[in-house]
């Protein structure tokens, strides 16, 4: 009687263990499914967070590339009025983005602006990156130039010296240019010469 009874204590002992076991195992498959769930909705809100910010940062780049490609347009149409299409395009390297500028011969091929009119489209397309580069950020009224159109042919310069001069009018915006261009000094408000004599720099106004 006395061997039944301790057999039937030991088995209540370990049937009281077991149900502890079970009820610990069952609190943690719960607090486990808990973390399980918190995850996943963490988890489609960074995703809603990350579709956001990329359409954001779509938005921004379509604004910024219809922005620069237009005024920079405008500036290759003044000077070469159909001969080429200027495009910003945003491309995805090493995790980064990068922007490739590219010009587009009348006939539709990509062509590379240094040998396009003796550098003359490089120069005229830097010059309209700079005032959209101003527009975007418009902080003071001042852009300095040294020797800008230098690459572009004698014919063309008389016109490029007279939208700087325009677009100074028309924006209040100053441009402060390093020149021995005529045609830019022509349309300047002052001019200051600079001469060397024996290593010595001297600065005279001439205008």
């Amino acid at each position: 009687m006395d061997g039944d009874m301790t057999a039937l204590t030991d088995y209540q002992n370990k049937l009281t263990r077991a149900q502890e076991r079970k009820r610990i195992a069952t609190e943690s498959l719960s607090q486990v499914s808990a973390k399980i769930g918190k995850l996943k909705t963490d988890a489609a809100n960074l995703e809603k967070a990350q579709a956001f910010i990329q359409g954001v940062a779509r938005d921004t780049q379509e604004h910024l590339r219809f922005h620069i490609e237009n005024i920079v347009q405008l500036g290759l149409d003044s000077c070469f009025p159909g001969k080429y299409k200027f495009q910003l395009i945003f491309e995805i390297k090493r995790g980064q983005t990068e922007a490739r500028l590219v010009f587009v011969n009348a006939a539709g091929h990509e062509v590379s602006p240094m040998d396009a009119n003796g550098g003359g489209v490089v120069d005229v397309a830097a010059f309209a990156l700079r005032i959209a580069a101003w527009t975007l950020g418009k902080t003071d009224n001042l852009i300095v130039l040294d020797e800008p159109f230098r690459f572009l042919s004698r014919d063309l310069r008389p016109r490029a010296a007279a939208i700087m001069s325009e677009l100074s009018k028309r924006l209040n915006l100053q441009f402060i240019v390093v020149t021995h261009d005529a045609d830019i000094v022509e349309v300047a408000d002052r001019v200051f010469t600079v001469t060397q004599a024996e290593g010595v720099s001297g600065v005279a106004a001439s205008g």
